[in-house]
C-alpha cells in the first residue's frame, strides 16, 4: 500500500506473477521493502557506488519474504529433478549450482541435519508442510502423501537456507 494515496497492490495469480519478474514496482519515494533492507539507494539522487552491508534484517528478508520462499520452492523442485529421491545429493548439487564449488563435508552434515529435523517437524504437522509448499489437503490424503510432503517441504527449508548463505548474498 502506498503511504500517500492509499493505492493497493494486487498480486497476479496462476503463473501471471512470473510474467514480468525483472520489473519491480518502485516509487521514487516509497521503495520496495526488501530493497530498503538491502540498502538500496534513494532514487532522489544519483549514486556512484552502493555501500555493502550485512544486517540481521537482510536475513529476515531472505528467510521470510514470499519472493525468497517462492525461489526456494522452485529451486527445491529443480533439485528434485536433477537428483530425485536423494536429499544428500540434492543439497550437494544445489550448493554447487549456487556457489560453483563443492560443498565441504561439515556444511553438508549441517544442512542434512536441518533437512532431517525439518522432515520430522513436517511429518508431525502435515498442515505446516502444505503451507510451506502452497498445497492444501495433505492430511486428508493419507500417511504416504503426508510423508512425501514432509520431504518436499524440508528440501524447501534447506533451499531457503542455501539462499540465505552469506556467500550467496554477497558473493565475496
Amino acid at each position: 500500500m502506498s503511504p500517500w494515496n492509499g493505492a493497493e497492490w494486487v498480486a497476479s495469480k496462476n503463473g501471471e506473477e512470473y510474467r514480468r519478474a525483472l520489473y519491480t514496482y518502485w516509487k521514487r519515494t516509497a521503495s520496495y521493502p526488501s530493497m530498503i533492507s538491502f540498502d538500496a539507494t534513494s532514487r532522489e539522487v544519483c549514486t556512484v557506488r552502493r555501500i555493502r552491508t550485512n544486517t540481521p534484517l537482510q536475513a529476515l528478508v531472505t528467510l521470510n519474504d514470499t519472493v525468497y520462499l517462492d525461489m526456494a520452492r522452485h529451486f527445491a523442485h529443480r533439485l528434485d529433478s536433477l537428483a530425485p529421491g536423494a536429499p544428500e545429493r540434492q543439497i550437494a548439487v544445489g550448493y554447487r549450482l549456487m556457489l560453483f564449488k563443492e560443498i565441504a563435508p561439515q556444511k553438508l552434515a549441517i544442512l542434512m541435519g536441518l533437512y532431517k529435523e525439518s522432515v520430522d517437524r513436517f511429518a508431525a504437522a502435515p498442515g505446516d508442510a502444505g503451507k510451506i509448499l502452497g498445497v492444501t489437503g495433505g492430511a486428508e490424503q493419507g500417511a504416504a502423501f503426508a510423508k512425501a510432503l514432509a520431504g518436499e517441504a524440508a528440501m524447501v527449508v534447506v533451499c531457503n537456507a542455501l539462499l540465505n548463505l552469506d556467500e550467496v548474498i554477497t558473493k565475496n
